[in-house]
Order: C-alpha cells, then structure tokens, then sequence
C-alpha cells in the first residue's frame, strides 16, 4: 500500500502532496489522519516555516517501523532552504527507513497559492517516476 501524508499551513504543501497523490492513485492526507493498514510506500512532506513543524515532528518521530516499509521525502519552501535535515532525523528516530529518493521545491511564497510552473510539475513527474 502506498500513503500520501502532509503538513500545510499555508496550502502549498498541500497543492503539492495532492498532486503527487494523484500521480500514485492514492488520496494524500494531512497528518492528522493516521495510517491505516501496512504501508510500504510513505511519501511525507512539509515546508519551511522558520522550522519543521512540530505537528510533523510528531508525525514523522512516532512511525511505526512495523507498519511502514520507507518514507519518501517532500517539501516546499520560499527559499532554498528545505525542512530535509530535520525531517530525515524525525524519521530515523522511529526507525523507518528514509528513502533515497526526495523533493523538495522551491519558489513558493507563504500564503500565495499559485499554480505550480513547468519546472515544478517536471520535478514532481520525475520524483514520482524514481520512487514507483
């Protein structure tokens, strides 16, 4: 089974963690909705704020390495900056293995709901494509 989860204040990551979704045949979902079942395939995302948000943190931290084969990392940012660092040591921390392969997107302005650009829905196509 594959799951799609994210964290999203300001709907960006969500935009993103949609379509990567629907790329996969699967409906992403904040991570206030738990997993359900075994899940092979995790793809996690959220962006930078300041830091990683601690709603994620939780999330990523109390995975169960029982119930979940690899976590696939995403995110957006404004900047070149990207939550990974800390995302990757969230996951660790639980013992899920971390993914080769991540994404993290840049340009997104806080509260600026723009449709992503051709560069942008290239690197989602090709995340998905590495990850399948």
């Amino acid at each position: 089974m594959i799951a799609v989860r994210y964290c999203s204040k300001s709907g960006n990551t969500e935009k993103v963690a949609k379509l990567i979704g629907e790329k996969l045949g699967v409906e992403a979902a904040s991570v206030e909705t738990p997993l359900e079942g075994q899940v092979e395939k995790l793809y996690l995302g959220g962006a930078v704020h300041g830091k990683m948000y601690a709603e994620l943190k939780d999330f990523a931290t109390n995975l169960d390495p029982q119930q979940v084969g690899e976590v696939y990392m995403f995110g957006t940012s404004g900047g070149v900056f990207s939550i990974k660092k800390e995302l990757t040591s969230a996951i660790k921390a639980s013992g899920v293995k971390v993914g080769k392969e991540s994404m993290f997107l840049h340009g997104f302005a806080p509260k600026v709901k723009s449709d992503l650009n051709d560069k942008q829905l290239e690197e989602v196509d090709k995340f998905v494509a590495a990850t399948k």
